[in-house]
């Protein structure tokens, strides 16, 4: 019986040591406390910051080293400088080669909102890691389809880093595409 405890406690560690050393939840980037026990006061999650979380590899791509995930940089670079239907959106980045890269796909709403730094607006991320688009008003698809509503699909606003939901069959916005996570 000690020996199956001993299995699963190492099992148990060994998670947490994954889970740690894969990298964690960004900052908000909140700075000022307004009362105690805000994120101000406590400030968690990984540093925020180009230097410190993002590599640019020099080819129009991005790393961001706390999720592994790679971002398309520009994305008039990458021909994605217009806006499009969900559907499209789903077929262009599934179709995308880039930077020698053929496994592009349209992000989820997890990993669209994990490039928002809620210390900025206009845009709401690093502008020295993302090129934005002049449109600060028309936001990004994610792949994440609305549970409540199913012709929605969640969406990110790149001016202040909203979250919401617009219509798959009609609605146009643009898309970042991304490679990489855990399947």
């Amino acid at each position: 019986m000690d020996h199956i405890k001993h299995q699963k406690k190492n099992r148990i560690i060994t998670r947490v040591n994954e889970i740690v050393t894969n990298g964690g939840l960004p900052k908000t980037g909140q700075m000022m406390s307004y009362q105690m026990g805000d994120d101000g006061y406590y400030q968690m999650g990984y540093p925020l910051g180009g230097g410190q979380r993002f590599i640019d590899n020099g080819d129009g791509t991005v790393v961001d080293t706390v999720t592994g995930l790679m971002w398309v940089k520009d994305l008039q670079m990458a021909g994605f400088g217009m806006t499009m239907y969900w559907y499209d959106a789903i077929n262009a980045c599934e179709n995308l080669f880039f930077a020698g890269h053929d496994d592009w796909r349209m992000p989820n709403i997890n990993e669209l909102m994990s490039i928002v730094d809620h210390s900025r607006y206009s845009p709401a991320f690093d502008p020295m890691v993302f090129t934005p688009m002049p449109d600060m008003w028309t936001p990004y698809w994610s792949s994440t389809v609305c549970v409540s509503w199913t012709d929605g699909a969640w969406c990110m606003y790149p001016y202040d880093g909203y979250k919401t939901t617009w219509g798959r069959p009609w609605d146009m916005c643009y898309v970042l595409p991304v490679r990489g996570g855990q399947a």
